[in-house]
């Protein structure tokens, strides 16, 4: 039924854009005007959806190209590439995904420009954390009418994965993947160490008396690793395992500046001062770290696996592991959106290509090759998806994982600007309570603007 909806979509709004008539909905609150074109638009979608006639639908639509950017730049990306070629030549609909992959400090910086000449791609990817910011910046165009479009399941998406894509309540992203950091060990060096190769740290009190006995600079060999940019922000999830956290509830304010946070920085600054961690590693570091069989101990993304497998390293990936209060991980999603500068030709396109992905094929597929938990609640009994241990372990993420700063626009500045160079500050040698205190102040300040 979903290839239905969308031909007939594409066949709509082909007709109406040769009428000249403008069916954007805006985000909300404005009546929109219904033309003759309008109307014939929604009988030959109806008719469409009563007779079947999706491929001849599709031909009236006639051939289409949109553009489409994403940050996927790890082996996960080469996957994506796939994917996306695939559907290039499956579909029937005469829609073609030219997709460019780029850093994602790239794509930061040329969408913005792209939005002002109108030529930015109609597709993206981008993280749950930019939700707010994108939208308020009118990057992105409302997706509510996603699965009426589409004829795609709301209620088959995790609500989690729905709701951390949404702004004021309004669907801007459509889900991609789900992850969040899960703890990685290498049951070479722990079996080495005199430690049981199939037994993880639970705690990070294990995880610190671990990391001391795998460590051995000399040989440059680490029993765990913080990084100081270029990473999952470990830390968010460190410190809401203490106790802690970063904003008050309402958003408005810094609780940063705490007891438990200090604690977490003093534990990160002493394992580094003993030698079980590196100084100034990036998250490209420690992840090389990691391949190499150089790292004890790693708190990491799914997107590691793949390279672990190549490199043959035998290793074991589980929850993260409990502090003083419970086991944490941040819940990050990346979603599907499209620009606000698509025309509804080039939405409807997009709309066909999302709903392809989130099929239960095409996410079962992503979620064994790269090891991505399914959002997709059809998957979560899924034979091969309970039979892969480490799908299955990364699963484990409805146990620990929680919403970090969810509504909150500079949640992005303060990770990259303020916490990340904090980490750094203290993984040198600074004062643990003077960066937490100079941190808590810039967060205070940046809210206040």
């Amino acid at each position: 039924m979903k290839r239905r909806f969308v031909a007939a979509m594409l066949a709509g709004v082909m007709a109406c854009s040769l009428a000249g008539c403008n069916t954007k909905s805006p985000m909300a609150g404005k009546e929109e005007t219904t033309t003759a074109a309008d109307t014939q638009a929604g009988s030959d979608t109806q008719a469409a959806l009563a007779e079947g006639e999706t491929d001849k639908q599709a031909e009236t639509a006639g051939p289409i190209t949109i553009q489409f950017w994403n940050a996927f730049t790890g082996t996960d990306g080469d996957v994506l590439r796939e994917i996306v070629d695939r559907y290039n030549k499956e579909n029937t609909r005469g829609i073609t995904i030219e997709m460019d992959i780029m850093p994602a400090s790239s794509l930061e910086e040329k969408l913005p420009a792209a939005i002002a000449s109108k030529t930015a791609p109609a597709l993206i990817i981008r993280g749950n954390f930019d939700t707010a910011t994108y939208t308020d910046n009118g990057i992105l165009t409302p997706l509510d009418d996603f699965f009426e479009q589409t004829g795609a399941d709301a209620s088959n998406f995790s609500d989690a994965s729905l709701q951390a894509l949404q702004y004021q309540k309004v669907q801007m992203m459509i889900p991609m993947q789900v992850h969040s950091t899960f703890l990685y060990w290498n049951k070479d060096l722990f079996e080495a160490a005199g430690l049981d190769p199939e037994t993880p740290p639970a705690t990070w009190e294990e995880a610190a008396e671990y990391a001391l006995k795998i460590s051995d600079p000399s040989r440059k060999l680490y029993g765990i690793g913080f990084p100081i940019s270029g990473a999952p922000c470990y830390f968010d999830a460190m410190f809401k395992s203490n106790g802690g956290d970063v904003f008050s509830a309402d958003g408005k304010s810094s609780v940063l500046d705490s007891p438990e946070n200090l604690k977490t920085l003093q534990y990160i600054q002493n394992l580094v001062n003993q030698g079980a961690a590196p100084v100034g590693s990036t998250g490209a570091d420690t992840d090389n770290l990691m391949l190499a069989g150089q790292m004890g101990i790693y708190c990491g993304g799914p997107w590691l696996i793949s390279g672990l497998k190549e490199a043959e390293i035998n290793f074991g990936v589980t929850g993260m592991p409990a502090g003083d209060k419970e086991a944490a991980g941040v819940i990050e999603v990346q979603g599907f959106g499209v620009t606000s500068t698509a025309s509804e030709e080039e939405k409807a396109a997009a709309y066909d290509f999302i709903a392809y992905w989130n099929s239960d094929t095409t996410c079962k597929e992503w979620s064994l090759r790269n090891g991505y938990p399914p959002y997709l609640k059809s998957l979560a009994e899924d034979a091969d998806i309970k039979a892969d241990a480490t799908v299955n372990a990364l699963s484990s993420i409805s146990e620990f994982g929680f919403s970090f700063a969810p509504g909150i626009k500079s949640v992005k500045q303060v990770n990259n600007d303020i916490l990340f160079p904090m980490i750094e500050n203290v993984v040198a040698g600074n004062d643990p309570q003077e960066e937490l205190s100079k941190a808590s102040e810039s967060i205070s300040k940046l809210l206040s603007e």
